[in-house]
C-alpha cells in the first residue's frame, strides 16, 4: 500500500521541479534580456534588389516580464539620426525582412524630397516599388509585436541617369 503513494509523491515532486526550473530559466532570460535591449530586440532587413540598405533603429517600446524598457527617441527630422543614402534603381521592390515574423502590423510611411521632411504618407499595398522620379525618399518603418513595438528609418535616392 506504501508503495503506490511513494511513487505517486516523487511524480508530483519531480513535476513541481521541473515546473520551477523552467520558471527560473524564463525569469533569468528576461532579466538577461531587459538588461541589453539593443542586443535582444527582433532585427530588420531591407533590401532594393541587391542592395541592402542601412536601416538604424529609432525607437523602441519593449514589455519584459519585469519590466517596460524604451529606447531614445530619434528622427532624421531632428537631425539627431544620421541617414545613409544609398542610390537604388527606380521602380525596384522594397523588400523588408524581420528576425522575427510574428509581427502583429507593419507600418511603412515614405517622405519626398528631403531626409529632414515631416511630411509622411503611408504605403499601402503588399509590394512597396521605389519611386521612379529622381530624388532623395526616407521611408519610416514602424512595427508592432505583442511584446512592444518599433521603429526603423531608412533612405534612397534615385539618380538623374539610373544605370540599369
Amino acid at each position: 500500500m506504501k508503495q503506490p503513494k511513494r511513487v505517486t509523491v516523487k511524480i508530483i515532486l519531480a513535476v513541481a521541479l521541473i515546473m520551477l526550473a523552467a520558471t527560473f530559466s524564463v525569469v533569468v532570460k528576461e532579466r538577461i534580456d531587459s538588461a541589453d535591449p539593443d542586443n535582444t530586440l527582433p532585427l530588420i532587413d531591407v533590401s532594393v534588389g541587391y542592395t541592402k540598405l542601412v536601416v538604424p533603429r529609432a525607437h523602441y517600446e519593449w514589455n519584459y516580464l519585469t519590466c517596460k524598457k524604451y529606447g531614445p527617441a530619434l528622427s532624421p527630422e531632428n537631425a539627431d539620426l544620421a541617414l545613409s543614402v544609398l542610390d537604388v534603381t527606380p521602380g525596384t521592390p522594397l523588400v523588408i525582412t524581420m528576425s522575427d515574423p510574428n509581427y502583429i502590423r507593419m507600418k511603412v510611411s515614405r517622405a519626398d524630397g528631403s531626409i529632414y521632411s515631416q511630411d509622411y504618407y503611408e504605403i499601402a499595398g503588399s509590394e512597396i516599388l521605389t519611386p521612379s522620379s529622381p530624388g532623395i525618399y526616407v521611408y519610416k518603418i514602424e512595427v508592432g509585436y505583442e511584446k512592444g513595438s518599433l521603429l526603423y528609418y531608412t533612405a534612397i535616392r534615385i539618380p538623374e541617369n539610373p544605370i540599369m
